[in-house]
């Protein structure tokens, strides 16, 4: 996992995409999807927290893109692959760098990338509206 700046924008990358236990069809145990949530949430709170540290940005009235590069011989659902990222928002929210993810504060959007296997990852790019 690392961090990209450029100007008014902070690209996070993250290892794969939402695994299937927290997208929106998962019928996983509780606990498990509550492990992996909390696991998401913190990386992607500390990968912000570097990004500031290294650019002086403090907060951004952002504009959210997340680009998912998968290896799926079947395209995996839109509406999923949004659930599945709640934590690692969440995650953002709590570094600081963006202030609130209600839908009136924050511009969603998602763009989607086929891979080979082990390249697969999620980058998240925060800029400025």
């Amino acid at each position: 996992m690392s961090n990209k700046i450029l100007n008014k924008k902070i690209t996070i990358e993250m290892d794969g995409v939402p695994p299937p236990e927290i997208r929106g069809n998962s019928r996983s145990h509780y606990k498990i999807t509550r492990h992996i949530n909390r696991k998401r949430r913190e990386a992607a709170k500390y990968l912000a927290m570097d990004a500031i540290h290294q650019t002086g940005i403090q907060s951004l009235k952002p504009r959210v893109i997340v680009h998912y590069h998968f290896y799926n011989t079947r395209e995996i659902d839109l509406d999923n692959l949004i659930i599945g990222m709640k934590s690692s928002l969440d995650g953002i929210v709590d570094s600081g760098l963006i202030e609130d993810d209600a839908p009136s504060k924050v511009k969603l959007e998602a763009e989607f990338s086929l891979c080979k296997k082990n390249e697969q990852k999620t980058l998240v790019t925060v800029s400025e509206i």
